[in-house]
């Protein structure tokens, strides 16, 4: 069945193509045709492979290799003499095949001979067509109306016969309920039958709680750590540096785009560091010890990026004016940003917008006093000093 993703592999760009034209798109090399789009119709003869993509996909020229289809509608009206392989909601074949032929939808027609072997996954089957090997299929309900020269097995709740079935292989049948099989279509010592119990669903539930729970502990006491670790690291930098972290409140409290920005450029240099170190044969020695710096300078604007966000929210409500508050603050931020990290789909975009927040206003703080000292260093009174 892995063979079936061949066929986005094969027509994904092409598909890009024709969704966005509105219109079929196309590629003959090799003697192998590529169609997408909308509506894609294979209408000329194929001298080697077939792919075809779209919502209604149609084979109406032969095809001598390989047919490679997907899309919600697939019509094959064209003999394939090699293998099919179709996936779509509903799939309609009605010309023969010279290999073997595997699909899979909602609802399956095979009304046409197969050489070799089927293999069918879908809710609703039907196969009126002789085939010539075994056949696999799995369905909810199946109707079979012709014959299999080999092994049939069947998964799923029902299985019709119609009055030209006929197994000539072993029949295996696995259902929740037995199915009668007449003598026509195989006797009774080539049938096999074993019965699938209905899952217990209440005792399914408890077993994926009690898993989860088993997973959720360990990530529960490391993020816990985690966090003790960053409010720690936060509170020893609010007691010790009480300057630099005013000046970063101030910072933060201006230009937030532009602070932001440069967080981005702060974040893309940080990162950079990993490949600039791989490059080089010495370097990659290094490569642990950057990775630490790394995971060290995001954890540290994440700290910040939280706290200066949290001190903004809570100075709209209160003064923020003791260091009792401010670990208050930094705590109840920590908190709330794990919390909205954890969600779905916008958690990550909030972490990573709280990093390079922190990143680009850290990185604004350092460049103020870089340049106040290159400013001083080039006063018109030092540079005429140096040079007297």
């Amino acid at each position: 069945m892995m063979r079936l993703l061949h066929v986005v592999a094969a027509c994904g760009l092409l598909g890009l193509a024709g969704v966005a034209q509105g219109a079929e798109v196309g590629l003959t090399l090799g003697g192998d045709q590529f169609l997408a789009g909308q509506h894609s119709a294979v209408a000329t003869a194929v001298s080697h492979d077939a792919f075809a993509a779209g919502a209604d996909v149609a084979l109406s020229a032969d095809v001598a290799g390989d047919a490679h289809l997907a899309g919600f509608h697939v019509d094959v009206d064209a003999g394939v003499l090699g293998d099919l392989y179709a996936l779509g909601f509903t799939l309609d074949i009605a010309a023969p095949v010279g290999g073997d032929a595997t699909a899979a939808g909602n609802g399956i027609v095979l009304a046409a001979p197969v050489t070799g072997n089927v293999r069918l996954a879908g809710s609703n089957v039907t196969l009126n067509a002789p085939v010539g090997g075994s056949a696999l299929v799995a369905a909810q309900t199946m109707a079979l109306g012709s014959t299999i020269g080999g092994d049939f097995s069947f998964y799923g709740e029902t299985l019709t016969f119609g009055p030209e079935a006929r197994v000539d292989g072993v029949l295996t049948i696995r259902a929740p309920r037995a199915i009668t099989v007449p003598a026509s279509v195989a006797p009774e010592d080539r049938v096999r039958f074993e019965a699938m119990a209905a899952p217990d669903y209440v005792a399914e539930a408890g077993r994926t709680a009690g898993t989860v729970m088993e997973r959720f502990w360990p990530v529960f006491w490391m993020v816990l750590g985690w966090w003790l670790v960053l409010l720690v690291i936060g509170a020893g930098l609010i007691a010790m540096l009480p300057a630099q972290v005013e000046a970063l409140r101030v910072v933060s409290q201006r230009r937030p785009f532009r602070n932001m920005g440069l967080g981005i450029l702060a974040l893309a240099c940080v990162l950079g560091l990993v490949p600039v170190f791989i490059i080089s044969i010495f370097g990659i020695l290094l490569v642990p010890l950057v990775l630490g710096a790394v995971a060290v300078a995001c954890s540290l604007a994440y700290l910040l990026g939280a706290f200066l966000i949290g001190g903004r929210i809570a100075e709209a409500f209160t003064p923020v004016d003791t260091n009792l508050k401010r670990l208050g603050v930094l705590a109840l931020a920590l908190i709330a940003a794990s919390l909205i990290g954890s969600l779905p789909v916008v958690g990550w975009l909030v972490t990573l917008g709280i990093v390079v927040f922190g990143m680009g206003t850290a990185a604004v703080v350092l460049m103020v006093r870089w340049t106040a000292r290159d400013a001083a260093r080039l006063s018109p009174s030092r540079t005429k000093d140096a040079t007297a």
